[in-house]
């Protein structure tokens, strides 16, 4: 099997005993699904949940946990993390995740605005998953400073600007980002959009 048909095999698992609570896919593989052209293949699958659900979400997966939960707090990045195997694929599942970088703090709030504002897209045939939007991966890519990610990410966004605003604007209204990184971001974006960025 695929790394992909694996990783939706994967999620499908996700997606049967994790019915009613408020995850979603982030990462290479939420790019992946969304069908960008990363230059490899996704090696893990990550989930967003908030630390109110995380407990409930890892107690239904436990069964194929390969750790315990514990607070991870390194570098820029602040969350609740434990690992699984899942159709041979390594799931991780990320509470309460937040990110310090550059003055800003962004804080992954899955049932208020993640999971809202995301993209469904149907896996193993009839499960539908929430991927993050394009926006969070935007933002996040910025502060972590990869840019190789983000330009592939931008090259995405402003093929469908319309259809991604509404999420950039409610993440920067709900999230502590500087003037200074907000202007960044959206000027890198309008070079995008006039291809001055190649």
């Amino acid at each position: 099997m695929s790394v992909k048909g694996r990783i939706e095999s994967a999620l499908a698992s996700v997606a049967q005993l994790g019915t009613g609570i408020d995850w979603v896919v982030g990462g290479s593989t939420g790019l992946m699904l969304r069908g960008l052209p990363l230059t490899s293949e996704p090696n893990d699958l990550d989930l967003y949940i908030d630390e109110a659900d995380f407990d409930r979400l890892y107690s239904l997966l436990s069964p194929y946990a390969v750790d315990s939960p514990v607070l991870s707090e390194t570098g820029i990045y602040r969350s609740t993390l434990c690992h699984f195997q899942l159709e041979g694929v390594s799931v991780e599942l990320v509470g309460g995740f937040i990110v310090s970088a550059h003055g800003c703090r962004y804080e992954t709030k899955v049932s208020e605005l993640l999971k809202p504002l995301a993209e469904r897209v149907i896996v193993d045939g009839k499960y539908f998953v929430h991927t993050v939007p394009l926006a969070h991966e935007l933002w996040f890519n910025v502060l972590r400073d990869r840019p190789d990610r983000y330009q592939l990410i931008m090259d995405a966004y402003v093929q469908d600007e319309a259809k991604h605003e509404d999420a950039l604007k409610q993440l920067e209204s709900y999230n502590t980002f500087t003037p200074g990184m907000i202007r960044k971001v959206h000027q890198m974006i309008a070079e995008k959009r006039t291809g001055v960025l190649r």
